[in-house]
């Protein structure tokens, strides 16, 4: 992977995550907005993907993927610099949702040219892709939080919009001054519609990044309350919990690719993918012990750094386009806020508004559950097509 793309990916993730901690700053202390316009701040983000796709359709019959980058790059940096004035709470959403589709479009754009750099070896390269995106997404959060604890509070939310759109802005300069020049790009690959990859039905790897997304809800979102108001641990201990797997994720996924491309992506996303379920599951039954769940949390990760890579590659394959990328993508942030949803939703039908440890443990196992059954279906999907495959091949 070329390092330019490297430094691509990362700067393109910061932002993504660098209003995350300041959302009481930016809606409520702002502009007086309820905590559901905050919640919706953060979902109408993830939605707009949807509306991405339609444009990647339309654009990308006549534009290359580093073209692609470019223009979006530089629309997302508007849209960011545009929400740091102080526009009101309607239009600050309204740029918000906008903002999405820009996001996910510069996403599909790099990862496309990663999948063409690849040059045979596609999980690989997008595994290896894989680690400068999350690191970029701990990075983007961290420096969010730091920003807004520097002067006041208001004045900080606002500077957090404006630092994120120079770090966007940064993706085109870097593209035009170092075009990766990776070659020629296919001019019809990225006109048609999703279909199926070069590994069987497009659905299965949606599914499963959808169920990938929404267990990274829980964790980020729900494992930490738990943590802290029903078990007692310390900010600290929190802290770690949470954020061992997600390094090992970032970490792991370069060589989970590597490994994807040696004994093939279904076979590594299957086991990784029960592993994970196994280990996800067991978080209740450790809790109580910090080594304990520390270790569990670090089969998490593990396992975890192998799911982005396959499942991806499952989606995409080596000669497919940037539709499916942004489709991956969708699948993923539809994943994320509905996992993220459905916790409270869940968590308030088991134990009303104050849920014991119980309630807590029956939402983790559910959870757990759902992921097999993804993995456990989809990847028996994946096999049965490949079968197929085969046998009209040998059947000419």
């Amino acid at each position: 992977m070329r390092p330019v793309l490297v430094i691509l990916v990362l700067l393109s993730a910061m932002p993504d995550t660098m209003a995350a901690p300041v959302v009481k700053e930016i809606l409520i202390d702002r502009y007086g907005a309820s905590a559901q316009d905050a919640q919706l701040f953060n979902a109408i983000n993830l939605l707009g993907a949807v509306a991405a796709i339609p444009l990647i359709l339309t654009w990308r019959r006549r534009w290359s993927p580093e073209r692609f980058v470019i223009v979006a790059s530089l629309a997302d940096a508007l849209l960011l610099g545009a929400m740091a004035l102080p526009l009101g709470l309607s239009w600050t959403l309204g740029l918000r949702a906008l903002e999405g589709v820009t996001d996910v479009i510069v996403f599909a754009g790099l990862f496309d040219l990663v999948r063409r750099g690849a040059k045979g070896h596609v999980a690989r390269g997008l595994g290896l892709a894989s680690t400068p995106l999350m690191l970029g997404l701990g990075v983007g959060a961290v420096l969010g939080g730091a920003i807004a604890r520097s002067g006041d509070a208001v004045a900080s939310a606002g500077l957090v919009f404006g630092v994120s759109a120079v770090l966007s802005a940064a993706v085109s300069v870097v593209i035009m001054a170092r075009p990766p020049s990776i070659g020629p790009s296919e001019p019809c690959e990225a006109a048609r519609a999703p279909g199926p990859s070069s590994f069987g039905p497009l659905w299965p790897g949606l599914a499963m990044a959808f169920s990938d997304r929404a267990t990274g809800g829980l964790i980020t979102g729900t494992l930490p309350v738990a943590l802290g108001q029903i078990l007692g641990h310390s900010a600290a201990t929190r802290g770690f919990l949470v954020g061992l797997p997600l390094l090992l994720m970032a970490l792991g996924a370069g060589p989970a690719g590597w490994l994807c491309d040696r004994i093939g992506s279904l076979r590594v996303r299957v086991v990784a993918g029960v592993v994970y379920a196994l280990a996800f599951a067991s978080l209740p039954f450790v809790s109580g012990d910090s080594l304990m769940l520390g270790l569990a949390m670090t089969v998490v990760g593990l396992a975890g750094s192998a799911l982005f890579a396959s499942s991806l590659a499952l989606v995409v394959g080596p000669v497919d386009s940037t539709i499916q990328l942004a489709a991956f993508r969708g699948a993923g942030d539809l994943g994320f806020f509905s996992g993220t949803a459905l916790c409270v939703l869940l968590l308030h039908a088991f134990g009303g508004e104050s849920p014991s440890f119980v309630d807590y443990r029956t939402l983790v196992l559910t959870f757990a559950a759902f992921h097999a059954i993804t993995t456990v279906v989809g990847g028996t999907a994946l096999a049965i097509a490949k079968a197929r495959a085969a046998e009209m091949a040998r059947s000419r």
